[in-house]
């Protein structure tokens, strides 16, 4: 089957177009919060002032009033401290990324996620519009890799048989030297 490259370029754009609009609206549909109040003050993990020591920066000291982010900032210090004193780079490199990817982690554990009460015929849409989005593009992109291997096998048969000609002549060439 021939590719028509225009044609499966608008399929392209039409499945890609298909696929954000359902996964915009899916994540539309989802609210995040952290279940704490501001900055921790009210609500949230029993919250208020007098949580202890260190409570309103959700520190090691919060009496589990929340995550603990204070003690990733001890290896993150390290790290930065070893960097600037100029030892122990990778050490430091690798203190200092860890605690950051750990910070990363923490905060997005933190977060609640809920999905917003919706019809079921809204959600099957968009289940729809993202699946069939990306089978259109699946589907534009796919015959390609094929005809590129039959294109790559087909360069490969004519080298070969090029390389054939060649020792052909070369054979020959070799003979009538020998003759003279």
């Amino acid at each position: 089957m021939a590719r028509q490259p225009a044609q499966d370029f608008l399929l392209f754009l039409i499945g890609g177009a298909l696929f954000a609009a359902g996964i915009f609206l899916f994540t539309n549909q989802v609210m995040v919060g952290t279940g704490l109040g501001a900055f921790g003050l009210a609500g949230g993990y029993g919250g208020g002032f007098g949580r202890g020591l260190g409570g309103w920066f959700g520190g090691v000291f919060s009496g589990g009033a929340g995550p603990g982010f204070g003690l990733l900032m001890l290896p993150f210090g390290i790290g930065v401290a070893l960097l600037l004193a100029d030892v122990y780079r990778r050490l430091g490199w690798f203190l200092l990324w860890a605690s950051a990817a750990a910070l990363g982690v923490a905060v997005l554990q933190s977060l609640l996620f809920s999905f917003r009460p919706t019809s079921l015929w809204s959600l099957l849409a968009m289940v729809a519009m993202v699946a069939g989005g990306g089978g259109l593009m699946f589907k534009a992109l796919g015959g390609y890799q094929r005809e590129e291997r039959a294109l790559r096998e087909r360069d490969a048969e004519d080298s070969r048989q090029g390389m054939q000609e060649l020792r052909r002549e070369l054979e020959q060439l070799k003979a009538r030297m020998g003759k003279e």
